[in-house]
C-alpha cells in the first residue's frame, strides 16, 4: 500500500462521480422496469445486466472514495461485458418494437429502450476503457464470462418450455416462431459471437496501457506502483 498523490486522489474521486452517476442509472433503469413492466422483466438479461453494472460501479465508487480495496478488474470487468453485450444485440439483433414498453418511474427519465440499452452500455464501456487500470483481465475469462450467457440461455428455455405462462423475453429465444431447431440454431450462432466480443475485450484490456493519467489507483493493490 502506498499513499495517494494529490492528483490521483482527485482523478479517483471524478471516477467514483462518474460511476454513482451511471449506479444510479442503472438502478433505476432496474426499478422503472418492474414498476413499468411487472416482475417478469426480471427475467430480461437487459435487466440484469443493468443491475450488475449498478451494484459493480456503486461498490468501485464507494471503494474508491473510502480508500478500501476496489473490487478485482476481472470482476468489475465482467459486469461492463455483460452490459456491452446487452447493448450490441439490442442494436445489431432486435428492433425498438421488440420492446412496445414505454412510460417513466416517478415522472423522470422516459423507459423507451435508449436508456437501459445505448446510455447505460455506451456509459459503462466508456468509464471502463478511460478510468479502470487494465491489463489485470486474464485470458481465461473469455471463456468464463460465457458461463453466465449459456446459464442465462439454459434457464429461460427451460423454463419456457416447462411453464406454459411464461414466454420468451426476446424474439430470437421464441420457438413458436422458429421453432426448436431455429432457436438452437441462433442460439449457438450468437454464443460465437458472445466468444468473439469476449475475446475482443480481454484483448483490448491487454493491449490498452495499465495505467494513464486518468485512471484510477487502488492504494491497496501490491501490483501498483508510483505513478
Amino acid at each position: 500500500m502506498h499513499s495517494l498523490k494529490p492528483r490521483q486522489r482527485a482523478m479517483n474521486v471524478v471516477s467514483a462521480c462518474v460511476r454513482i452517476v451511471l449506479a444510479l442509472l442503472g438502478f433505476y433503469v432496474v426499478v422503472s422496469l418492474i414498476v413499468l413492466g411487472g416482475f417478469r422483466e426480471v427475467l430480461t438479461f437487459t435487466l440484469q445486466s443493468n443491475l450488475m453494472m449498478a451494484v459493480s460501479f456503486a461498490w468501485t465508487a464507494v471503494t474508491l472514495l473510502g480508500h478500501w480495496r476496489t473490487p478485482p478488474e476481472w470482476l468489475a470487468g465482467s459486469a461492463v461485458f455483460y452490459i456491452t453485450v446487452t447493448g450490441l444485440v439490442y442494436y445489431f439483433v432486435l428492433r425498438p418494437d421488440d420492446f412496445p414498453r414505454a412510460g417513466s418511474f416517478l415522472g423522470w427519465f422516459a423507459i423507451n429502450n435508449n436508456l437501459e440499452h445505448i446510455v447505460t452500455p455506451v456509459g459503462a464501456f466508456l468509464v471502463w476503457l478511460v478510468f479502470a487500470e487494465h491489463r489485470r483481465i486474464p485470458w481465461k475469462y473469455v471463456g468464463w464470462w460465457l458461463v453466465y450467457l449459456v446459464g442465462y440461455l439454459v434457464l429461460i428455455l427451460t423454463l419456457v418450455a416447462v411453464l406454459g405462462d411464461v414466454k420468451a423475453p426476446y424474439p430470437f429465444l421464441d420457438t413458436t416462431l422458429h421453432g426448436v431447431g431455429g432457436v438452437a440454431w441462433r442460439v449457438v450462432f450468437y454464443m460465437g459471437w458472445f466468444a468473439a466480443i469476449s475475446a475482443a475485450m480481454v484483448g483490448l484490456d491487454h493491449l490498452l496501457p495499465a495505467r494513464t493519467a486518468a485512471s484510477e489507483l487502488d492504494p491497496h493493490d501490491p501490483c501498483n506502483g508510483p505513478l
